[in-house]
């Protein structure tokens, strides 16, 4: 990825997250028809969580929408780290969500109730379809926002998967603890990989380095450099896990060519995608 597609990368998530947006929608309007003649408590807890997958993915659409916009005098740095607020305000709701979804589930351990096995394969089929596509459109996004609504489309997959298998079972042999079973095995699923997620988006705010760019070696990179004596002062982070700035202060000796010291550490810094370089010279 070079530094002038960054936008491209934010422009294609907004659009691919308006996809799934409708996607979800058009899925939620099929899981509450089917939860409710189905009567299967894994269909019935997924109304809540398709519920939850559209406002999470309508929100990150809009914040990756708002993340599009150039810098001015309130955001010097632009508005990129809103599509990172995506990621985490999905990636928390998403685990609160599956938590409920557990609780529900255990309730239903312990008085299982027999859902109607044959409705269950069509809607369990029906959810594959939309998630599918959905995770299709958004594999392959370089954006954390579009990462942590994957993971999410991700965990919906599998649970559709364990729906249609739980269903056939049903359909041959009366074991309706399979149903909640299902769901709990899946929200934890999600629980791990969200949380995972969680951790990555919350990294750039909290200004960490870049997981992909080692300091030592890039400081010995510059060191190596003619006429560099020491780094007095070297700050590094990320505006949203793409972009990253780089400010540095630096002891030369007399004499030294300031323009040439500079030319050689952008050269350096652009190959690691840092795309803001202050440097100065004492």
């Amino acid at each position: 990825m070079r530094v002038g597609s960054h936008n491209h990368y934010h422009k294609k998530a907004s659009g691919n997250l308006l996809y799934v947006f409708i996607l979800n929608i058009l899925l939620n309007v099929v899981v509450i028809i089917g939860g409710l003649i189905t009567n299967s408590v894994a269909i019935l807890a997924d109304c809540l969580h398709d519920l939850s997958d559209t406002i999470s993915v309508g929100l990150a659409w809009v914040l990756e929408r708002i993340s599009q916009k150039g810098s001015d005098n309130k955001y010097t740095y632009g508005y990129k780290r809103f599509s990172l607020l995506g990621a985490v305000i999905t990636s928390v709701f998403v685990v609160v969500i599956s938590v409920i979804v557990i609780y529900e589930s255990l309730s239903r351990l312990f008085a299982p109730v027999s859902p109607n096995a044959e409705g269950m394969v069509l809607v369990a089929i029906l959810g594959l379809i939309f998630k599918g596509i959905s995770a299709f459109i958004l594999h392959g996004g370089e954006t954390f926002n579009e990462k942590a609504i994957l993971y999410h489309v991700l965990g919906d997959i599998f649970k559709w998967i364990g729906l249609l298998v739980v269903s056939v079972v049903l359909i041959f042999v009366d074991l309706p603890i399979l149903d909640p079973l299902v769901s709990i095995v899946i929200s934890l699923w999600l629980i791990y990989n969200l949380g995972k997620t969680l951790i990555h988006s919350l990294t750039p705010l909290l200004q960490r380095v870049p997981f992909d760019i080692n300091v030592d070696e890039l400081k010995n990179e510059i060191l190596s450099i003619k006429g560099v004596k020491s780094i007095e002062g070297f700050h590094l982070w990320s505006l949203d896990g793409l972009e990253s700035v780089l400010t540095i202060k630096l002891d030369i000796d007399n004499g030294s060519d300031e323009e040439l010291i500079k030319n050689k550490i952008n050269e350096m810094c652009i190959e690691k995608e840092i795309i803001d370089i202050t440097i100065e010279f004492i």
